[in-house]
């Protein structure tokens, strides 16, 4: 499945995703840290009424992490997960044939030391 260039290519639209996601938000938290550490000025500037630049700042911290969950889920309903389910499924299928041929190996070695088959649930009296 490694081997895979569909695997691959669902690897590294996650990880370019990911990347992305993750970049945005520290760098826009730290942007809101060092703001909030070293321009106590700026922060403290009154934006409407009692409402500040830091408070305003601090509301659209959360505002972006939906923004950017959103924005993931998006992604991953039209990218990552089609060709995920088509993977799955192909693996899935690949598995039931490997039992199944484990199945029929076993299946034959019984039939070829002559042993016979366990009876579930019977007993000789």
């Amino acid at each position: 499945m490694a081997q895979d260039r569909r695997f691959r290519l669902l690897k590294k639209r996650f990880r370019r995703l990911a990347i992305a996601i993750v970049a945005s938000f520290l760098g826009w938290y730290f942007l809101y840290i060092s703001l909030s550490a070293f321009a106590r000025d700026f922060m403290a500037y009154p934006a409407v009424g009692n409402i500040n630049v830091a408070l305003l700042l601090g509301i659209l911290q959360f505002v972006s992490t939906f923004v950017l969950a959103w924005r993931y889920t998006r992604y991953a309903r039209r990218m990552l997960d089609p060709l995920s389910a088509q993977l799955r499924d192909e693996a899935e299928l690949r598995q039931a044939e490997q039992d199944r041929a484990e199945q029929v190996l076993a299946e034959r070695r019984r039939i070829e030391n002559w042993t016979p088959s366990p009876r579930h649930g019977r007993r000789r009296r």
